[in-house]
């Protein structure tokens, strides 16, 4: 019976595309953000998802989805300013 943890010589390691790298990070540190200033709601942490926000979407990372659930939780939030 052959071993099945041999690889193949021929076998190519897996590689991300650095653009979907970077998309994977923005969503990480966008949601973290969000869900941060959800229950927090300070200024400081508003700040921040704003800061995130706005590097992501210069970067090129922030989809039109995402624009919507940032402006939305500000939205919603922000009348406790």
């Amino acid at each position: 019976m052959p071993n099945v943890n041999q690889r193949s010589s021929n076998a190519q390691p897996i590689t991300l595309h650095p653009a979907l790298v970077q998309r994977c990070q923005a969503t990480a540190l966008l949601g973290e953000a969000v869900i941060r200033y959800q229950v927090s709601r300070s200024s400081g942490d508003r700040i921040h998802l704003l800061a995130l926000a706005s590097m992501a979407n210069a970067l090129g990372a922030l989809t039109d989805q995402d624009a919507a659930v940032i402006n939305q939780t500000l939205d919603r939030t922000g009348d406790a300013h």
